[in-house]
C-alpha cells in the first residue's frame, strides 16, 4: 500500500511538472493599420514650387525686355516655399533650382 500510495504521489507529480511546462498560446498579432495617403513628398513640392516660379519669373522678366539671367534672382538663391519638417534642405534646393530653370526657360521663351 505504501508502495502504491508512492507511485501516485511521484506520477501526480511528474503529471504536474508536465503540465506547467507547456507553453502559453498566444495569437500573432492584428495587421498593422493602413497607412493614411501620405501629402506630395520633398521632391514633388520642390518641383512644383520651383517650375511655377521659374515660369512666373521667366515670362515677367521677358515681358520687361530684360535679358535672360535666371540663376540671378532672388528665387533661386533663396529657393523659397522650404519648410524644416518636410526633409533636408539640400534636396530641396538642388530640385526646386533645377525645376526653377526649366520653368524660368519655358517661361521666357513661352
Amino acid at each position: 500500500m505504501k508502495r502504491l500510495i508512492a507511485k501516485l504521489a511521484l506520477t501526480s507529480t511528474l503529471a504536474l511538472a508536465a503540465l506547467g511546462c507547456s507553453h502559453p498560446y498566444y495569437p500573432p498579432p492584428p495587421p498593422p493599420p493602413p497607412q493614411a495617403p501620405a501629402g506630395p513628398t520633398i521632391v514633388e513640392l520642390a518641383e512644383r514650387n520651383g517650375f511655377s516660379m521659374g515660369r512666373q519669373d521667366g515670362a515677367q522678366t521677358a515681358q520687361l525686355g530684360e535679358v535672360f539671367h535666371p540663376r540671378h534672382t532672388r528665387a533661386f538663391r533663396t529657393t523659397p516655399g522650404y519648410n524644416p519638417q518636410m526633409g533636408p534642405y539640400h534636396v530641396y534646393r538642388d530640385v526646386f533650382r533645377r525645376a526653377y530653370l526649366n520653368g524660368y526657360r519655358r517661361g521666357y521663351y513661352r
